[in-house]
């Protein structure tokens, strides 16, 4: 009867052993997928953060010349060379006396 209760005892110890074992090998491999899954995630994050800097510079460089364009000389003369008309100062003779 003892030999029995015995090996009753070591298949169930065996049974829990392989139980855990089995639940604590799947909790290892969702854990790493979950991680893979993440890097992944991240890393295309990286490369859709980077071609939006790309775009947004190359919009900033085309806004700055636009910028350097309408702030210059020429672009101001010709728009409004029609509306102003140069104007030759009068001379003013001032006399000042001491008194």
């Amino acid at each position: 009867m003892r030999k029995t209760k015995k090996n009753k005892n070591k298949n169930l110890h065996a049974f829990f052993i392989y139980t855990l074992s089995i639940v604590a090998i799947s909790l290892l491999l969702i854990g790493l997928l979950t991680i893979k899954n993440e890097c992944s995630k991240l890393k295309n994050e990286i490369v859709e953060l980077k071609k939006s800097k790309i775009k947004n510079l190359s919009i900033v460089k085309e806004l700055q010349s636009k910028k350097d364009y309408f702030s210059s000389e020429q672009y101001i003369s010709s728009r409004v060379k029609n509306t102003m008309v140069a104007v030759v100062p009068e001379p003013e003779i001032i006399i000042m006396t001491n008194e």
